[in-house]
């Protein structure tokens, strides 16, 4: 977890990072933390609340009022198989 949460100091989670490098350093980052969550309800919330805060403060509001489940729940799945291309798309998509 230590090694997880220290990515979050990279500069793709600073502010002024280019949006394209913020959108796949997230998207590794979630892939990683919905691989370790110790929880089987509520997880996916809590990684989009944590999302939004990352991107609020590199300068990338996202709108997660936009979010489809039928898109995002597999890009989720895909991206725990190691599969990042469709979770970035759709963090991609979510950018304000």
């Amino acid at each position: 977890m230590n090694a997880l949460f220290a990515k979050v100091r990279a500069s793709a989670f600073t502010a002024g990072a280019d949006a394209e490098s913020f959108v796949a350093a997230a998207a590794d980052f979630l892939a990683e933390l919905n691989a370790i969550h110790p929880f089987r309800e509520g997880n996916g919330r809590a990684q989009l609340v944590f999302f939004h805060l990352l991107a609020a403060r590199t300068g990338h509001p996202v709108r997660l009022e936009i979010i489809r489940r039928e898109t995002f729940m597999p890009a989720m799945i895909a991206s725990f198989r190691g599969d990042l291309k469709p979770l970035i798309g759709e963090l991609r998509r979510l950018l304000g």
